[in-house]
């Protein structure tokens, strides 16, 4: 039968950042949840758990004499099994654009990237005040990184909606920052995973 298909284009998607824990509720979306303040990227490439299975080959053969049941063919074949390995966890790649303001909300100490890598920071009291961000401190003193934050996208084209969610996420990259070209602009790379029991994916019915 001849249809079209609803398309879902890059300007569809809201993306949101909270450096809080979000309320998810059994009985409402995970876009009406209080999602936090939208970021803005420039690629993103989410990357749901993946269910990884080894196979294991066993001494002996079997035949299979009747096509039947769960035996879509006949012969011998070598005693072989598939072990269930852990789920991998969620992971996100973005692109920011790399600015003064931060992705998110563009207060310090707010819904924002940043936040949530580098905790609150520490407050410059100049004129204009600036926010010190530090690395790798591991003391709970504002500076150590969060992690009970939260990304939310949602992808809503007018026909449909769809959901996603990692909660409890880790910011684990604020990587490389470069320029797009002479005539370009600066973007920094970003990464966030989180596990498999914390990663959500809603599609409308």
């Amino acid at each position: 039968m001849a249809g079209s298909v609803s398309h879902i284009h890059a300007r569809n998607a809201a993306l949101y950042v909270s450096k809080g824990a979000v309320t998810y509720g059994a009985a409402v979306s995970i876009d009406q949840a209080t999602k936090g303040d939208i970021f803005k990227v420039k690629n993103i490439t989410i990357t749901p758990p993946v269910g990884e299975v080894e196979k294991i080959d066993l001494w002996g053969s079997d035949s299979l004499d009747t096509v039947g049941a769960g035996v879509p063919v006949t012969g011998t074949f070598q005693h072989q099994a598939l072990e269930q390995k852990s789920w991998s966890e969620a992971k996100v790649t973005f692109t920011i654009p790399f600015s003064h303001d931060e992705a998110g909300v563009t207060t310090p100490n707010g819904n924002n990237i940043q936040t949530l890598f580098h905790n609150a920071g520490i407050d410059i009291a100049d004129d204009p005040a600036f926010t010190r961000f530090t690395y790798g401190d591991l003391a709970d003193t504002g500076n150590d990184r969060l992690l009970v934050g939260n990304l939310i996208f949602v992808w809503n084209n007018g026909a449909g909606i769809i959901n996603a969610a990692m909660a409890s996420v880790i910011i684990t990259k604020m990587g490389d920052v470069k320029p797009t070209g002479a005539d370009g602009h600066w973007e920094q790379e970003c990464e966030a995973v989180c596990l498999a029991q914390d990663f959500a994916m809603e599609p409308e019915d």
